[in-house]
């Protein structure tokens, strides 16, 4: 009777081949597994990993993590191989399952952090639990879910399941890198690395992300002419164009914002974001008027709009100052991305999540963009996060819910086996 009701629930393909009984045991081995997953977790936040790119960590790399997941994956019988494109930057990738098959499933993680936040540095990489809470810098963003992802190929591995479609584990470096960065996962694309379907495990259980926001970022300079502000030329007007005023022109020229754009079915109401300036830099001395200025602008883009489309908006409506020598230059793009909600891989997911948490997970897109568009883009949608739940915070630091990722665990273990079935 449970499982007749669970197969009604359930899409047809799925109920001729994974039963109530399965799920159930795959429940219970996270169970038991999940004290080694926290000392396996522990082990990752106490290998320092801070992305080189940040003040004082210019020595650090993501190799020490690589090494720990490699080792623990031959522990469990799995081969995984090192892709880099730079020394001491591995990524670590994994595919598990038949050599042949049209079913195909990625999980995708970075393995850098951002710099520590909490003041107590006895902190920053201890993975001390309080409470139910696992502490230490980088271990909901994102070490937690790559935990979760060798845990779910361990559960099926011990349960002695064997999928009908092939798994793939990508684990990389680069992740936390502010611009586009050719090291990572980009790298792997590159490589040969896709899959039918992706999920990159950004933290939180409220919302399974079909979406990122994009970006796009620039910098105009301005020209002015430099003199001494007790020069005579300058008290007759003779000499001398105040580059920063210039640019209080631009703030103003650059006014009202109206990008065309067409509603997002993964950001609804929302609306593309500019904002100028962001950052200003001018001016040599206080007694000299300024000769250059700088500014910066950020603008978060839905799916449909473009760098081109918005330097087009931009180079239109500066074209309308007389008298301002000014330049555009771009300094970061990152394409909006959306995932179809209604797709049976991404309901899938959705369905197991109700399950296992008890509540129904939003389907929408997440603000701050992420790597998700780099596979969405070469034919491998991704969800752009569903992880576990935690905090980063400046007082408290950061920190995982471990009974949150025990479920994320199951979670992401079901959706394996009942996306891709088993032999």
């Amino acid at each position: 009777m449970l499982k007749l009701g669970f197969q009604c629930r359930m899409s047809r393909d799925m109920a001729k081949e994974i039963s109530l009984s399965d799920l159930n045991k795959v429940d219970k081995q996270i169970a038991k597994n999940f004290e080694d997953q926290t000392v396996f977790l522990e082990s990752l936040v106490k290998q320092k990993s801070v992305n080189p790119s940040r003040q004082g960590f210019d020595n650090v790399s993501e190799e020490g993590m690589a090494k720990i997941i490699r080792s623990k994956l031959r522990d469990m019988g799995v081969v995984s191989r090192y892709l880099r494109n730079k020394k001491k930057r591995p990524n670590l990738v994994v595919s598990w399952g038949p050599t042949r098959s049209r079913k195909s499933l990625a999980l995708v993680g970075h393995m850098d952090t951002d710099e520590p936040i909490n003041e107590n540095k006895s902190e920053w990489f201890s993975g001390e639990v309080k409470d139910g809470k696992m502490y230490g810098t980088g271990v909901l963003d994102m070490k937690a879910s790559l935990s979760a992802y060798v845990f779910a190929l361990k559960a099926l591995k011990d349960l002695g399941f064997e999928l009908d479609g092939k798994l793939k584990l990508a684990f990389t470096v680069d992740g936390k890198s502010e611009y586009f960065s050719k090291l990572g996962l980009h790298y792997l694309i590159n490589k040969g690395f896709k899959a039918k379907v992706a999920l990159l495990s950004k933290p939180g259980t409220n919302k399974i992300a079909v979406g990122h926001r994009g970006g796009y970022r620039f910098k105009i300079s301005v020209k002015g002419e430099e003199v001494d502000t007790g020069r005579k030329s300058w008290e007759t007007g003779k000499k001398g164009k105040n580059a920063i005023q210039d640019v209080g022109k631009i703030i103003s020229c650059l006014g009202g914002f109206d990008l065309p754009f067409k509603q997002a079915r993964a950001f609804p109401g929302r609306v593309p974001v500019f904002t100028f300036p962001t950052k200003i830099t001018g001016g040599r001395a206080v007694n000299v008027v300024p000769g250059k200025c700088e500014a910066w602008g950020d603008v978060k883009l839905l799916p449909g709009n473009t760098d081109s489309q918005v330097r087009w908006w931009l180079e239109g409506r500066l074209s309308k100052l007389s008298g301002v020598n000014w330049s555009l230059e771009d300094i970061l793009y990152v394409p909006a991305m959306e995932v179809d909600k209604t797709d049976r891989w991404v309901k899938l997911l959705h369905e197991q999540a109700e399950k296992v948490l008890g509540k129904s997970p939003k389907l929408e897109g997440c603000g701050p963009w992420n790597d998700a568009w780099m596979l969405t883009q070469t034919d491998t949608p991704c969800l752009a996060g569903f992880g576990p739940d935690g905090q980063i915070d400046e007082g408290q630091g950061e920190w995982v819910d471990l009974a949150s990722l025990k479920q994320v665990t199951q979670i992401i273990t079901r959706w394996i086996l009942v996306y891709l079935g088993k032999k």
